[in-house]
Formats: structure tokens, C-alpha cells, sequence
């Protein structure tokens, strides 16, 4: 075997590592676009739960069953936003680091949609006194979703400040728990949505447009 022919494996192997690395690199710098799709549903979202929170505490005269239509209201206004969004971006240009970040977002939301769904089955078919308290883990398991996000999010960019995002996530969830049957777990949630998906979006949406 001829010393060409023994190096040229290698050879190409490095190559091809560097030109990955190249890759990872260049992607590491490139501002995740998905800063507006967290304004939008956080925004809805903890804009529906100050109402139910207001109502809560017999403010502005809201009854509280009434209030608990700003969470339809709030799935119909992000579903229009996303919708838009979608197809805003259809067809820009993007890199690697970017659909991995998309695809896991975009997971994260049908794991979201489909723990909802199962959680207002459930309700449903075990009676009205556990109604409540089937549909109140749904924040937890919101914010849960969220801290995996974030963590994920901080391993592919590097971006430290998202760590600290993905730790209140985790921390809101015990947060949240304790807040239950007060009245003041809307206003908790409310407050925990705009911090680790509002704020965060904005920063990122600030990033992608410079």
C-alpha cells in the first residue's frame, strides 16, 4: 500500500471534521429567529392570566367564569400569530444550529398542545370537583417544557443568560405548586411567563434584527 493511499483517510477525515467545526461555528454566531414566537405566546398567554387573576380577586367586577375565557381567547390570538409568523418566515434562509433550535421549540409547543388536550379529557371524565385541579398542573408542565428549552437552547448557542432562563423555569414549577388555591397563582404565572418567555423573546428578536 502506497503512503498516499494511508494518509488520504485521514486526510479527508480531518477535512471533513474542520469543515464541520466550521459549521458549528458559524452557526454559533447567527441569532436564533424564533424571538417573536415567545412574545406571542407568552404575551397571550400572561395577558390571559392577569384577567382570570383580576377576576380572582373581584376586581373590575370580572366573574371568574367569565375570566376563564381569556385562555380561549389567548390560544385563538397565538394560533392567528403563528400562523402569520409561519409563513412571514417561510423560506428564509437559515443554518443547522437554527432548525435544530426550531425542531426543539417546535416540540416543545405539541408536547404543550397534547398534555392540554389530555388534561381537559381527563378533567372531563372524572367529574367537575376535579376539574381544577387537573387543569392547574398545566402551568407546571408549561414551565417544565420551558426549562428544557432553555437548557437545550444554552448547550447549542453558548449562550450563558439562557441558563439562567431554564433555572427560573425550574424554579417557577415548586413556585407555582405552592402558589396553588391561593388566588395568586394567575398573577404568579402571569409574571413567570413574561420573564421566561416575553423578556427573552425580545432580547432574542433584538439580536436577530441587528
Amino acid at each position: 500500500m502506497s503512503e498516499s493511499s494511508r494518509t488520504a483517510p485521514v486526510s479527508n477525515t480531518a477535512d471533513d471534521l474542520a469543515f464541520l467545526r466550521g459549521l458549528a461555528e458559524a452557526g454559533r454566531d447567527v441569532p436564533f429567529g424564533g424571538g417573536d414566537y415567545l412574545i406571542a405566546g407568552g404575551g397571550f398567554f400572561a395577558l390571559a392570566s392577569l384577567v382570570v387573576w383580576t377576576a380572582s380577586q373581584g376586581l373590575f367586577g370580572l366573574s371568574l367564569p367569565s375570566a376563564h375565557l381569556a385562555w380561549l381567547l389567548a390560544a385563538v390570538g397565538f394560533a392567528a400569530c403563528l400562523v402569520y409568523l409561519l409563513r412571514r418566515d417561510r423560506g428564509l434562509p437559515e443554518t443547522t444550529t437554527n432548525r435544530a433550535l426550531g425542531a426543539v421549540w417546535s416540540a416543545i409547543g405539541w408536547g404543550i398542545f397534547a398534555f392540554w388536550l389530555g388534561s381537559f379529557v381527563l378533567a372531563q371524565r372524572s367529574g367537575a370537583e376535579s376539574m381544577g385541579p387537573i387543569m392547574s398542573t398545566i402551568p407546571l408542565h408549561v414551565l417544565s417544557a420551558y426549562g428544557v428549552a432553555w437548557s437545550t437552547y444554552r448547550l447549542i448557542s453558548r449562550q450563558g443568560w439562557a441558563g439562567w432562563v431554564a433555572a427560573a423555569s425550574f424554579i417557577a414549577v415548586p413556585v407555582m405548586a405552592a402558589a396553588q388555591g391561593t388566588g395568586h397563582e394567575y398573577l404568579v404565572y402571569a409574571l413567570v411567563l413574561i420573564a421566561t418567555a416575553v423578556l427573552p423573546g425580545l432580547r432574542l428578536r433584538a439580536a436577530a434584527r441587528a
